[in-house]
């Protein structure tokens, strides 16, 4: 997910966000999160993000589409 690492912090139960600039600001928190740990999100984090952002993707999609990211990240990561 992340160039160096991958690692989003999300609360246990995330909870829907109402607003797109509530949704925005979230997103936002959390990439600079990830820069202030030296990484940075893989161009595929954005475009997620940016479905996410516009109310295309539920939080729950998000998450899984997130979760999916890593997977996939991590797989190549082994090979």
């Amino acid at each position: 997910m992340y160039q160096n690492q991958i690692h989003l912090h999300y609360p246990e139960t995330p909870r829907p966000l109402e607003s797109q600039s509530d949704r925005a600001r979230a997103i936002a928190i959390d990439v600079a999160s990830i820069r202030m740990q030296g990484a940075e999100p893989v161009p595929q984090f954005f475009r997620i993000a940016e479905r996410y952002v516009a109310g295309e993707l539920s939080i729950e999609q998000f998450t899984a589409a997130i979760d999916g990211l890593r997977r996939n990240h991590a797989a190549g990561a082994g090979a």
